[in-house]
């Protein structure tokens, strides 16, 4: 049974985290990417002591399997497409009206990156991802212009919109698609399922690329803290906290459920106080 953890104003935490970049390096194929053994048991620790969700960008049934899914509170895929809390499934009602687009344009993008040597083109059920970590830097400004070119001429592009990754373009559907919004349904779902305020969580969010910027944001806005793994973007808000790679996210989680574990005053790990709103 989980029991109320002061977290800053005597909230419960709720900690959210991304996977590739933050959890786990990133590797030069998607495949390559797992939790180590023991990665998995600290993660399985936390989940017994407080929410924890790990929202990816990654197709739900990929992310399903590289993490301790009964260890966690929820899990989502296709950066908010999916989302799984406890054992109730759900997909964005945006996505599923995309679904179909994906499907019949995906093929196109994917006839393109086999033109080109290192590109790779994961086509998911409610997103696609061009990767081109292994192309060649002189190549990489025609493969964009190809893919700019393809978008435009795509009768569903308005449903659609390409951002900007680390080595990779993600066309994603609008609409409240997102990972501050997944956190916000999450969040929401926690809130009835405790009887509290909608509020009434300190949420932490950890990531590392420009699809968790705005959810890192999020989460110093309602009033917890945010992390960013690397070299600070621009836009990202003065009162998030830096890590430099993967091990230190890693070294935050163990001080977590070690302090946790002994019922000790977790609220320095949330560093110095930041702004609501």
């Amino acid at each position: 049974m989980m029991a109320p953890l002061a977290g800053r104003n005597s909230l419960t935490p709720a900690l959210f985290l991304d996977f590739d970049g933050t959890l786990a390096p990133i590797a030069p194929r998607p495949d390559e990417v797992h939790l180590d053994p023991h990665e998995r048991t600290l993660l399985e620790s936390l989940g017994r002591l407080l929410p924890v969700f790990v929202i990816s960008g990654r197709a739900f049934p990929d992310i399903e399997g590289r993490v301790p899914l009964p260890a966690l509170s929820g899990l989502s895929g296709d950066h908010g497409a999916v989302r799984r809390f406890r054992d109730r499934l759900t997909v964005h009602p945006e996505a599923l009206r995309a679904r179909q687009a994906l499907a019949d344009w995906g093929p196109s993008v994917r006839a393109l990156a086999g033109k080109v040597p290192g590109a790779l083109a994961e086509i998911k059920e409610f997103s696609l991802s061009l990767h081109y970590r292994g192309v060649e830097p002189e190549n990489r400004t025609g493969l964009l212009s190809e893919v700019e070119r393809l978008f435009h001429n795509w009768g569903e592009r308005d449903r659609f919109q390409i951002f900007e990754g680390k080595m990779v373009w993600e066309i994603r559907p609008l609409g409240g698609v997102t990972k501050e919004e997944t956190m916000d349904f999450f969040l929401e779902l926690l809130a009835r399922e405790d009887g509290k305020e909608s509020g009434g969580f300190f949420p932490v969010m950890v990531g590392d690329d420009t699809t968790d910027l705005a959810a890192v944001n999020h989460a110093v806005a309602l009033g917890g803290q945010g992390f960013w793994v690397g070299d600070p973007p621009p836009g990202l808000d003065p009162g998030a906290i830096l890590l430099k790679d993967s091990g230190e996210v890693w070294a935050l989680l163990s001080r977590l459920r070690d302090d946790l574990e002994k019922g000790a005053d977790i609220r320095s790990l949330w560093g110095a106080p930041v702004r609501k709103g």
